[in-house]
């Protein structure tokens, strides 16, 4: 634990969202055996349990996040798949964490001190606060020292990953290749053929209406869902009633005065002689030698910034880099500045980014910031302290009304004077005023809720916001009858026959032009319309991404028309015809400087990220993992 930490953070709640290590979950699903594991864990890896809490949370938080981006009902297939996914990818963590531990990879508590001080979740004015600290993770169920490791333990991994990368590389002539995909260009001759085209013309007997709804009933089924009471307690709506005296103001801020002194300032110049691909090591380290001993010779320091220091932005202002705090610099650039004396030349540091040479010309001592000054940043901190005390009371007191009276809000009306509110359709996926939360959606539809007629327990929507819900009527879930619903079936019937017509009046135009037919009467035969989108780069939107990715795949035009026509399915149903007219190999001398140095800098990323994913996939394939019997078998775990 880092006392220190505890110690130096003072203040009120701030709102802010907590990271977990996140390595990329794969489908794969091996190597796990069966086994023995405790009922408070859901597997055990090479020894070690992953925890059914941990477990829980993650699948929560993974559907949620399908729910809102598919904006329906998950099926059972994909939700099982989530909960796969989640367990595989908490595998690989601990086997990572794991591996990061017995390798030897540490942080020590400065690092780890420096990166939580400076979560804006955990400041109050741009100030550590303590309060803030402990608030946060409370509200999100972590404790201090849970927090603590697992940032330390993020932070290590951290270092595995940066370790990987900066050893990997990539050929001059893989980076040439590259150029030369990255900055192709094609063009191509384009016929597409549109289900919603052909539909129009095609008539849908009884027969294959009855067929399609048979086959696809989930498309057809009303959802189960409930209508719903609520009460709801929100911190904005306590905050507009909380006024705070201006004598506690004056109370908290001599209280709290040694939080409000600023700290010291110094303003430097530096000449940066960056390593680059044409400065190399020995020679960056030489000129910053020879430009410092010129320095200590009398030469202006301004005039030779702005002759050699490869930073574009102070090179141009004689290297001044103004006034700057403790942390605004890398540690070693930082060190070397805030040892200077007042006028003081250092000696060439070495940086990530090249040797600097650095003056300091002035010094600003810390100064205490007047009340006056931080008048309503105290203001907003009381007002934020009073109005969550209130919420927790009130919230409390509510929680408790609920359990006492399990079979109505309205005792919660009359006591608190929150209005009971309703929502007329809410199913597994949400509803509004609150679209999808899992918490509110496993309440409602929960046995104590939806059968036994209770009332919820409180359900915290954010660390601003909970409600306490009872369900007011429950309708189950019923396909739709066919007389009900038939011009909609229908609709969906001549549209996936459409998509097949497409089809084969795609391939038999393609086999028409393979064989020498003419595009333009084709095209007028068939009523399409012949697309010239011009010149087509990877990234053109002109097109359609599976078409474009199919135009980029076809081979080289040859100057045989009938070789160049090729044809695609689409996955909407349509299908499409194109003719490759024109390859146009990238050059690049095309694509500015600054955009291949990103490039480099993304292969090497990318080159990294490769070898870390071969790393951990090996560490899967040798790990003992057991999984607790029939996980996946359990709904109610969740």
């Amino acid at each position: 634990m880092l006392q220190i930490i505890r110690d130096r953070f003072t203040g009120v709640v701030a709102i802010g969202v907590i990271g977990a290590i996140a390595i990329t979950l794969v489908i794969s699903f091996g190597n796990m055996d069966q086994g023995g594991v405790t009922t408070n864990s859901v597997a055990e890896v090479n020894g070690e349990e992953i925890e059914l809490n941990n477990y829980q949370r993650a699948v929560r938080n993974q559907l949620a996040r399908q729910q809102e981006a598919l904006q329906g009902n998950l099926p059972e297939v994909l939700q099982e798949q989530i909960q796969r996914n989640v367990l595989e990818g908490l595998v690989r963590n601990k086997i990572v964490t794991q591996y990061v531990r017995d390798s030897g990879f540490r942080v020590g508590d400065d690092r780890l001190l420096n990166v939580i001080s400076s979560e804006p979740a955990f400041q109050v004015g741009g100030v550590f606060s303590r309060e803030s600290y402990i608030a946060v993770l409370t509200s999100q169920g972590f404790s201090p020292e849970y927090y603590e490791s697992e940032q330390r333990t993020q932070l290590e991994v951290r270092q595995l990953e940066e370790s990987i990368v900066a050893s990997s590389f990539f050929t001059p002539g893989e980076f040439r290749r590259y150029i030369k995909l990255l900055a192709e260009v094609r063009e191509a001759t384009i016929m597409v053929l549109e289900p919603a085209d052909i539909a129009d013309g095609i008539t849908a007997g009884d027969e294959d209406l009855q067929v399609y709804y048979e086959a696809n009933p989930d498309e057809f089924r009303m959802p189960e869902s409930v209508s719903l009471d609520y009460v709801e307690i929100r911190l904005d709506d306590i905050a507009a009633e909380v006024s705070i005296d201006e004598q506690d103001i004056q109370d908290y801020y001599d209280a709290n005065a040694d939080r409000y002194v600023a700290e010291d300032q110094r303003q430097g110049r530096h000449i940066l002689i960056a390593i680059d691909d044409d400065m190399d090591e020995g020679a960056a380290r030489t000129l910053a030698g020879e430009l410092h001993q010129r320095l200590l010779g009398g030469e202006q320091f301004a005039d030779l910034a702005g002759e050699y220091s490869d930073d574009p932005v102070s090179g141009a202002q004689g290297g001044d880099l103004g006034w700057a705090s403790r942390g605004d610099f890398v540690a070693a650039f930082e060190t070397a500045l805030f040892e200077l004396e007042t006028g003081a030349i250092s000696a060439p540091v070495r940086t990530e980014f090249g040797y600097h040479i650095i003056r300091l010309d002035a010094i600003k001592p810390g100064s205490l910031r007047s009340f006056a000054e931080v008048h309503d940043e105290l203001r907003d901190e009381l007002t934020k302290q009073q109005s969550a005390d209130r919420f927790y009371a009130l919230a409390e007191q509510v929680d408790d009304l609920a359990l006492e009276n399990p079979t109505s809000l309205d005792v919660i009306e009359s006591e608190t004077g929150i209005k009971v509110q309703k929502i007329e359709q809410f199913t597994r996926n949400g509803g509004p005023p609150f679209g999808y939360n899992a918490l509110m959606v496993d309440a409602a539809f929960s046995v104590a809720v939806l059968e036994d007629g209770e009332n919820s327990p409180l359900i915290e929507m954010a660390a601003d916001s909970a409600v306490i819900l009872r369900v007011a009527e429950h309708r189950p879930s019923f396909l739709q009858p066919l007389t009900e619903i038939r011009e909609r079936v229908e609709a969906s019937v001549r549209l996936q026959q459409a998509g097949d017509v497409a089809r084969v009046r795609g391939e038999e135009i393609l086999v028409r032009l393979k064989a020498g037919g003419s595009l333009d009467d084709i095209a007028t035969e068939f009523d399409l319309e012949v697309q010239h989108p011009g010149e087509l780069k990877r990234s053109s939107n002109e097109v359609g991404a599976e078409l474009l990715a199919e135009i980029y795949r076809a081979p080289h035009p040859g100057g045989d028309d009938a070789r160049d026509y090729h044809g695609i399915s689409l996955s909407a149903g349509g299908y499409a015809v194109f003719r490759l007219d024109k390859v146009v190999v990238g050059r690049a001398d095309t694509i500015p400087q600054e955009v291949r140095d990103q490039r480099k800098q993304l292969l090497a990323q990318q080159s990294g990220s490769n070898s870390l994913y071969a790393l951990i996939s090996d560490l899967r394939d040798k790990a003992k993992v057991i999984v607790a019997p029939n996980l996946f078998d359990q709904p109610e775990t969740f």
